[in-house]
């Protein structure tokens, strides 16, 4: 296992440590499909869910043996009772550079201090090079979005682990704080909307289809990971 794959694997456990022992009554488990050890590499795909984790996922697509390529989402949605913006961090690289990451908490019209956690910790990393945001993305990611391009630079992949690790932790933490339930129609609507312009990102869907993942496997897939 590669330098960068073996940080990314440990990365990933991490963020799935962050949720257990920041939710105490989150249960976890795997959806499968037809098959979940898909050509050419295996499919992770695990849910958590809680009292007020609506839902968290985390998708690995590790195609490292035939194709040198491992991928990640991980998302999180409070529930509607428990209003908070989206956590998203998505990454995919080959065995010594990251050729793209995507980490956001998106706002959806409700007030909260991971967003402002989030701000902060991003804004001081300059990502060694970026890329320009599609139209759908525009609709609904913050304005403080981090986006990085291809980079082998160590400092970069420490930074993007690290802060997402961080950002995560506040987000957990404000979550499972909450105590005042609400019924917020503006986050169920941001949420849908979330969702839909989600599902009109062609390119994530591409990338995984060139890994080797049936096309029909990955529609399936796309209306799991965003369901609202």
């Amino acid at each position: 296992m590669s330098v960068l794959w073996k940080k990314l694997h440990e990365f990933s456990h991490s963020l799935e440590t962050i949720i257990h022992h920041g939710l105490g009554d989150c249960d976890e488990f795997t959806v499968t499909y037809d098959n979940t050890v898909v050509e050419n590499g295996i499919h992770k795909n695990v849910m958590f869910q809680s009292e007020k984790l609506d839902l968290g996922h985390i998708s690995i697509i590790d195609m490292r043996e035939k194709r040198g390529m491992w991928m990640m989402h991980f998302a999180c949605f409070a529930d509607g009772d428990y209003p908070m913006p989206i956590f998203g961090f998505d990454i995919i690289c080959g065995k010594n550079k990251v050729t793209g990451c995507f980490h956001d908490v998106s706002p959806v019209g409700v007030k909260s201090q991971a967003e402002q956690d989030f701000r902060e910790n991003v804004k001081e990393y300059v990502p060694e090079r970026t890329r320009e945001l599609p139209p759908w993305a525009k609709e609904i990611f913050s304005d403080s979005m981090l986006v990085q391009g291809v980079t082998k630079n160590e400092d970069d992949i420490d930074n993007l682990t690290r802060i997402g690790l961080a950002n995560l932790t506040s987000w957990i933490s404000e979550l499972s704080s909450r105590d005042e339930m609400q019924n917020c129609m503006t986050y169920r609507n941001a949420l849908s909307k979330y969702c839909y312009n989600q599902l009109q990102n062609t390119n994530s869907k591409n990338v995984m289809i060139s890994l080797g993942l049936e096309e029909s496997y990955v529609d399936k897939f796309k209306r799991v990971q965003f369901p609202y």
